[in-house]
């Protein structure tokens, strides 16, 4: 699985500074920051014969504008359509007008968003008609191969140096809620009884007092938006065919609660707990596309059913 370097994270001088040090090492040393221009932009440039890019066979000659575009959405995309407004109401112009002035025969844009072919192939057309040599676009998939490939690089980060909670793989969640997504056993979901199943009395009384988990939360994210599905995740892990999801459940439950126990005191309350491990379970995007309402909904029942946070003070002591 590839790392999650968290883009979205940085500021938006960090995600420059993170632009210019690759261009550097795929153009040359002559590349100038990013720097204001008269008519507001931010532009890195460089002139001359690049390093290998695009390759080291045929590498870019002429005169280079770099283009940084951060985005502090992780789930951000090229194909976002205010996205692409933008850059047609407020770049292209000033993209034609450096051309004009023949200051741009080709361009870098780089943005931490994921670049889908269709998006790809719309933008570079469109670049392409503004009367550029060549036009280059850069998404979150190219930038981690390029931290991936450079670790010094990637330790260069600011958020690099946050320490995290604790680790743990996913891919047991992620397996479960694509099977999870799938599942239909004919019954329509309607609101979910959940004293029938769940002592909700006892967990606002005693489970979410002592883990930490705020009234608010509870009542207004549980119970009121991810409750109602918990029938049918009852259903499908008690279905003879989910044997198999159901011990993927399992295994991951238990591993979330042992490393919640040990390391519980790095959280300020259990409503970031739920956070932590949304991040983290979500950072495989591609895999839970159309399914990540699903995340949310599934962590909360294992917090219900008892499978991840404690259920008594002994548990914490021991």
């Amino acid at each position: 699985m590839r790392r999650d370097f968290r883009l979205y994270e940085l500021s938006d001088d960090d995600f420059e500074d993170l632009c210019v040090k690759i261009s550097v090492d795929w153009l040359g040393k002559a590349v100038t920051p990013f720097a204001p221009g008269p008519d507001g932009g931010r532009d890195g440039k460089f002139t001359g014969t690049a390093n290998c890019f695009p390759s080291s066979a045929e590498p870019l000659k002429g005169k280079v504008v770099l283009q940084a575009k951060h985005a502090a959405s992780p789930i951000a995309s090229y194909s976002d359509r205010p996205f692409q407004r933008k850059l047609k109401n407020e770049e292209y112009p000033r993209i034609k007008k450096l051309i004009k002035d023949e200051m741009c025969e080709h361009y870098i844009l780089f943005a931490n968003r994921n670049l889908t072919g269709g998006a790809e192939k719309k933008l570079h057309k469109e670049l392409m008609n503004l009367g550029l040599q060549s036009a280059h676009i850069i998404g979150t998939g190219r930038l981690d191969v390029e931290l991936e490939g450079n670790p010094s690089l990637a330790q260069s980060l600011p958020n690099a140096r946050d320490a995290q909670p604790f680790t743990f793989q996913p891919d047991d969640i992620v397996e479960v809620i694509t099977a999870l997504h799938a599942y239909s056993d004919g019954h329509i979901d309607e609101a979910f009884d959940s004293a029938q199943s769940f002592d909700t009395i006892s967990i606002k009384a005693k489970k979410n007092p002592i883990n930490g988990l705020s009234k608010e939360f509870y009542e207004q994210v549980i119970e009121a938006e991810s409750m109602l599905h918990f029938g049918r995740i009852e259903r499908f892990l008690k279905n003879p065919r989910n044997d198999e999801f159901r011990e993927l459940y399992h295994d991951a439950a238990d591993e979330l609660k042992q490393k919640l126990i040990v390391e519980r005191d790095q959280f300020p309350d259990f409503d970031r707990v739920f956070t932590f491990l949304y991040d983290k379970v979500q950072s495989q995007r591609d895999a839970l596309k159309g399914k990540r309402r699903l995340v949310s909904i599934l962590l909360h029942y294992m917090y219900c059913n008892c499978d991840i946070g404690v259920k008594s003070e002994d548990e914490l002591a021991a």
